[in-house]
This record gives structure tokens, C-alpha cells and sequence, in this order.
């Protein structure tokens, strides 16, 4: 008992970190956001680049969030080139959970659809769900470990998500005010929203990764941090 408190302990510790460090950047690097903002739009324009372009933008936020100036071309040369087709392949998977998401829930709603389906309907949907929620950590995850397989990506992200649901949920809360709060300011959809979601999963991803993952890079990252 004890043991599980002090994980949700950890767990809310490391979490009120990532957001306090999301506002921190948010505060201090409006540029990045606006220029990461900016050129995701661009990359994303032909629709079927979403994928490359989002883990391009995660890679460029996961550099600005670090301290690092990174140019936007390097960080589509990630993309494009270092994880080939791994952006394009997460950005379609992402795509079609979207739409079973939507399948299912319409499924869900239909009376004439017998009893037990529509529970399995309800299963596949929560399921599909998750899996969008793990994007938040998948994206980061690659930016990481590059040379991972998208599979070992799905279920770290899967065991992120599963593993603190509470606060993944309120993680996913705190971005959709900022959704909030970047269209009511009108342009701010364009200029800064994708860069500011971008950011959440880094934040996100470098806190929580070591709760579950021996991950070289984020203990790189904390030794930097802790010299």
C-alpha cells in the first residue's frame, strides 16, 4: 500500500514538473513556438505528411526545450530521413485509430445494433482512444531512440498512458486549454497551438519515461541537468 502511495507520489511529482516546465518554455521561447507553429503547417500542408511533419515539430521542441537552437531543416531531416518511414507509418496509424474512434462510437449509438456488439464497439473505441492519448509519448519516444521499433513504441506509450491515466488525463486537460485559449485569441490556433502541444509530450516524455523506461537519452538529458 505504502509502495503504491509513493509511486502516485513520484508519478504527481513528476508530472507538476513537466508542466511547470511546459509553462517555463512557453514563456521564454515565444519564437520557437511561433516558428515551430509555422513551418508544421507548412510540412503538413500536402495532409499526407502530418506524420513526418508532427515528429519533426516534436524533435525541434524536444531541442528548443533543451536549450538547444536547432534549425527546422534539421529537424525535417530527421523526419524525412533519419526515421524514414517511421513518421509516415505513426502519422497513419494515428490516422486510422481516429477513424475506427469515430466508427465505433457512432456504433455505439446505433439502436439497431444488438446488445454485446455495441459493448464490443465500446471496448474498441476506449482502446482506440488510448492509443491517440499515446501519441503524446510515441512522438518523443522516437525522437529519442530513433533507431526503436514503432512497435516497442506503441507499447511504451501504451504503459505511459496505462500507468498514470489521472495524470496523463489532466496532462491531456492542460492542452486542450491551451486549445482553448489559442483559438479564443483567433490567430493563435496557427501560430502557436501545434508548437504548444508539440511541447506537452516532450515535457511529458522526459519526466515520466524514466518512471518505467531505462532510456539513455533521457538519462543523458538528467545528467546535463543535474551538472
Amino acid at each position: 500500500m505504502s509502495e503504491s502511495h509513493g509511486g502516485e507520489v513520484k508519478n504527481s511529482a513528476r508530472y507538476e514538473s513537466a508542466i511547470r516546465r511546459w509553462f517555463k518554455v512557453c514563456r521564454t521561447e515565444p519564437d520557437g513556438l511561433i516558428v515551430g507553429s509555422l513551418m508544421f503547417w507548412l510540412t503538413a500542408l500536402p495532409v499526407a505528411t502530418i506524420g513526418p511533419a508532427w515528429l519533426a515539430l516534436a524533435f525541434y521542441m524536444d531541442n528548443r526545450e533543451r536549450g538547444e537552437r536547432t534549425s527546422y531543416m534539421r529537424s525535417l531531416a530527421f523526419a524525412f530521413k533519419t526515421c524514414r518511414a517511421k513518421g509516415w507509418l505513426l502519422g497513419l496509424s494515428d490516422a486510422l485509430a481516429l477513424a475506427m474512434a469515430g466508427g465505433c462510437f457512432f456504433a455505439i449509438q446505433t439502436p439497431e445494433i444488438a446488445m454485446a456488439l455495441r459493448a464490443v464497439y465500446a471496448v474498441l473505441f476506449v482502446l482506440d482512444v488510448v492509443y491517440l492519448a499515446s501519441g503524446m509519448y510515441r512522438y518523443p519516444a522516437l525522437v529519442a531512440e530513433p533507431s526503436a521499433a514503432l512497435t516497442m513504441l506503441s507499447v511504451r506509450g501504451f504503459l505511459m498512458t496505462l500507468g498514470a491515466p489521472g495524470w496523463t488525463i489532466l496532462f491531456c486537460c492542460a492542452e486542450l486549454l491551451a486549445l482553448i485559449i489559442c483559438l479564443a485569441s483567433g490567430v493563435g490556433f496557427i501560430l502557436l497551438y501545434p508548437a504548444v502541444s508539440a511541447l506537452a509530450g516532450v515535457c511529458a516524455y522526459h519526466e515520466m519515461a524514466s518512471a518505467y523506461f531505462s532510456d539513455p537519452a533521457v538519462e543523458r538529458m538528467q545528467e546535463d541537468e543535474g551538472e
